[in-house]
């Protein structure tokens, strides 16, 4: 991963998410704690109003009593009166009298309870008895006696049962008022004279929600759910008569049977904290099972302390927004000056000194920048030196090694040619200074490099005067393909291989010695190959020739302590101007073994000069 990628990781890691955690978790508290306080102060209010609801039903019960108790209260009604027809003539007939004034104490009776709006007795013997302060007409007996609700009336003989409005409209009148149902007990023998209807128009209830509801500005509504959840009563009196279930979102997370239950939950589309309230304690006063459900729209909850809590999260955003910038405008761009740094000096590692960095801006970047670039550029120009000085090493080593070679050769040569002076061998000596001509020719040109066939001419050479010296010692083969003579080779290569095989490999051999010479195409190199039958090398001479053991300058221009001459002038010598001309992984290779005699491998590129070489190296620099 990339130091940016780094840096902006650890930026968001440790900064920028615990901030959103912190943010998201204060959020969430504060939802939790708001809905835990105000659930406290929702459960004492929601108390307060059962209270209030059960004295409204209880008040209701002591008038229905009253009215109950007071002896022929209903009865002293006169028929055609309940039935809404004009009031009898009193004339002189004092009955009808006494009935008018009974009419007059049970009207006032009523009129003490003013939230009783119709009563209405369904006598045992067929007649119905109502008394109305409003338009509301009562319902047929035999729409009770078919309705459930009759068996729970007759079961409680005498106590109170109640409808809510919407419950069982059929029941509650074309009003749709709260209606109490009960059977009306003579009071002498407590023997069932009817059924006793009356229908009660709740006013306190509104008041008593007025004023739990102030300030609430029509975000807060109560309901009273009855029966399988049908909405009783509802202070915003737009769900009267619907299923509460089917508006509240998911209803599942409420139980209106329990004492006290709020959940956070979308009632009506709109977030909202809806709370519920069973209201057992009115069981017993013959209403059935009620709930006071209290729904609170939960931004008017929040209030104040939500817009304070957007603030704080704005301005957390804000300040995370100022640290990206910062991170952008001042972190990143030090980041990718480090980063151009780096790739510099990746380049510069790979060879390329001409890499600079840019120079921007007027601070410590700059400073660096500088030092950068001056660095680099006094790495070139060491480097340069270095290299202008190995080029002259290099030239002086390889010129020296050659002038070793040539005084080798005419010695070598020169004693020869001696030898058969001495002895009088004319047309031999003649040969011998016509291959040593051939020799010399090719010695003294100025070129590094030579063709393979005039490389093999001089050979040929040397190897017809050694053959004058040592005609019984040895005989050669030269088997190289006229398709390679063309190639180019550095010349006296081949020349100081062959005087191994000569003067070491068949010292004090009592056979013929054999010296083959060979070469192949491998790839794109040349391969050539000097074999002999001679006594082989040691294997602690091919240990020191494989770690370089003599084939370095200082051992090779070292003088034999016994006689005083330069050592080395053979294979060390090749091996070393191989590794100067042509580089690592180019040379000698050898294998031999005591008995066994000699193979020599001289591998070289196919056409690669030095002159060729150089100019490919300051290419690349």
């Amino acid at each position: 991963m990339s130091l940016g990628r780094r840096v902006f990781t650890a930026f968001f890691i440790f900064i920028i998410l615990p901030l959103f955690v912190l943010g998201t978790v204060s959020y969430l508290v504060f939802q939790h704690i708001t809905q835990e306080k105000y659930t406290e102060q929702m459960e004492l209010a929601m108390n307060a109003i059962g209270r209030n609801i059960n004295n409204m039903i209880r008040e209701a019960n002591y008038f229905s009593d009253f009215w109950v108790t007071t002896k022929d209260s209903v009865e002293s009604v006169d028929h055609s009166f309940r039935q809404g027809g004009p009031a009898p003539p009193a004339g002189d007939d004092p009955f009808i009298e006494e009935m008018l004034e009974n009419e007059k104490l049970s009207q006032r009776v009523l009129l003490t309870y003013p939230g009783i709006k119709s009563v209405t007795l369904y006598r045992n013997d067929g007649r119905v008895v109502n008394v109305k302060f409003i338009e509301d007409d009562p319902f047929p007996f035999a729409v009770l006696q078919r309705n459930p609700i009759y068996r729970e009336v007759l079961e409680k003989n005498g106590a109170p049962v109640w409808i809510g409005p919407n419950e069982d409209k059929e029941l509650t009148g074309e009003n749709n008022l709260f209606t109490q149902i009960r059977v009306l007990l003579d009071i002498d023998t407590l023997t069932s004279k009817g059924i006793l209807v009356i229908r009660f128009q709740m006013n306190e209830l509104d008041r008593t929600f007025d004023f739990y509801n102030t300030g609430a500005n029509g975000n807060r509504r109560y309901l009273i759910v009855g029966r399988g959840g049908t909405v009783v009563y509802d202070s915003g009196a737009s769900l009267e008569g619907r299923n509460f279930y089917l508006n509240a979102d998911p209803s599942g997370k409420l139980d209106l049977t329990q004492n006290f239950q709020s959940a956070k939950m979308k009632f009506l589309g709109r977030q909202s904290l809806v709370s519920v309230h069973n209201l057992g304690d009115i069981k017993r006063l013959g209403v059935g099972d009620w709930t006071l459900v209290t729904v609170t729209d939960w931004k008017y909850l929040s209030g104040d302390q939500t817009a304070l809590l957007g603030w704080v999260l704005g301005i957390t955003a804000a300040s995370l927004a100022c640290a990206l910038l910062f991170n952008l405008m001042f972190v990143r761009r030090t980041i990718r000056f480090i980063v151009r740094v780096v790739g510099a000096m990746r380049r510069v590692e790979r060879g390329d000194l001409t890499t600079r960095v840019p120079i921007v801006g007027n601070d410590e970047t700059v400073i660096l920048a500088k030092g950068f670039n001056s660095l680099v550029e006094r790495v070139s120009e060491l480097l340069e030196d270095v290299t202008q000085e190995q080029r002259r090493k290099r030239k002086a080593e390889m010129m020296l090694l050659q002038a070793q070679i040539k005084p080798h050769f005419l010695f070598n040569a020169l004693e020869s040619i001696n030898i058969l002076a001495v002895q009088n061998e004319g047309r031999k000596v003649s040969k011998m200074v016509q291959r040593l001509a051939n020799i010399f020719r090719i010695s003294i040109q100025q070129k590094e490099v030579i063709r393979v066939d005039q490389e093999l001419e001089h050979l040929r050479s040397y190897l017809e005067i050694q053959k004058f010296r040592f005609e019984e010692l040895f005989e050669y083969e030269i088997d190289v393909p006229e398709s390679l003579h063309g190639y180019e080779i550095l010349k006296l290569t081949l020349q100081p291989l062959v005087e191994n095989s000569i003067q070491h490999g068949f010292e004090g051999i009592g056979y013929l010695g054999k010296i083959r010479i060979s070469a192949r195409e491998e790839g794109d190199n040349l391969a050539f190959y000097v074999e002999d039958n001679g006594i082989g090398i040691p294997q602690e001479t091919l240990g020191r020739f494989a770690t370089s053991g003599f084939t370095t300058l200082q051992e090779l221009y070292e003088e034999s302590p016994e006689t005083g001459e330069r050592r080395g002038l053979g294979v060390g010598n090749v091996a070393d101007r191989l590794r100067i001309h042509y580089g690592p992984g180019y040379g000698l290779l050898l294998c031999s073994a005591p008995g066994q005699g000699t193979v020599i491998k001289c591998l070289i590129p196919k056409g690669a000069g030095r002159e060729n070489r150089e100019a490919e190296g300051s290419a690349r620099r």
